[in-house]
């Protein structure tokens, strides 16, 4: 096979650097080759020795300083910077001699998805390899009621959207979640929470119903892998779903 790179994607504290090293580690016991990418110009410690870090290139706290900038201002700077840089960064992955390029985004989501960087990225993977596709990892943990559920569906759709990539969820710290019966796929959830939204009778939760009705018109179903990654549990799992994306057979369970 070719090298097949797959972008980590989440919102902060979802816990993606952490199934980044898991991953990586899980590979690499299997003797298999790995090349890890962490693109977080304001990371300050990562549990993984990336073998390419944006911070050789660009560091958040430097641009700050710089710039004269605050730690938000910073980060979209970096972004910029980022961007201009693309060739270094696309330079890096498509020379490395890995089957798998793990590829670990900025914690804060959307400064990354929302920016030039996002897209560009995207389409010069594609390039690298048409095997290129995204996770998009969800904290089950902070999945408290159907709204949550909703509102993270539709996060997820956003992103498959705005990379232009083959997007599967993975559901991380599923030790901590306090409702095991969730799946993270809609297709198979949608009547349990679309009832329990239709029950709160407020507004909000009717939109959010109406979102996830549209939106099971064009996901498909998933066997989305229940993982801790802090614990390593579900790894298997996750790389059984990596390899099942390029199917193109419709159904991911």
């Amino acid at each position: 096979m070719g090298k097949l790179i797959v972008v980590f994607v989440g919102p902060a504290g979802s816990g993606k650097s952490t199934l980044v090293a898991a991953y990586a580690k899980w590979l690499r016991e299997g003797d298999i080759p790995v090349y890890t990418v962490s693109l977080d110009p304001a990371a300050e410690t990562l549990p993984y020795e990336p073998d390419f870090d944006i911070r050789s290139i660009v560091d958040a706290r430097e641009v700050a300083r710089k710039y004269g900038l605050g730690p938000n201002g910073a980060l979209v700077k970096a972004m910029e910077i980022m961007a201009e840089r693309l060739l270094d960064i696309v330079g890096a992955i498509a020379g490395s001699d890995a089957d798998y390029v793990l590829v670990d985004t900025p914690g804060q989501m959307e400064v990354f998805l929302f920016r030039d960087i996002a897209w560009k990225l995207s389409e010069a993977l594609q390039k690298v390899s048409p095997e290129t596709y995204a996770l998009f990892v969800l904290d089950a943990s902070v999945i408290h009621d159907p709204a949550d559920y909703a509102f993270l569906a539709v996060l997820a759709t956003a992103v498959q959207l705005r990379l232009g990539l083959i997007t599967a969820p993975v559901l991380n710290k599923v030790d901590a979640a306090p409702d095991t019966r969730i799946l993270g796929d809609i297709t198979r959830d949608f009547g349990r929470v679309a009832k329990q939204l239709r029950e709160a009778g407020n507004l909000y939760a009717e939109m959010l119903r109406e979102m996830l009705r549209v939106l099971l018109k064009y996901n498909r179903s998933v066997a989305v892998p229940r993982v801790s990654a802090i614990k390593g549990e579900g790894i298997e799992e996750l790389h059984r779903l990596v390899l099942e994306m390029g199917c193109g057979c419709g159904d991911l369970s």
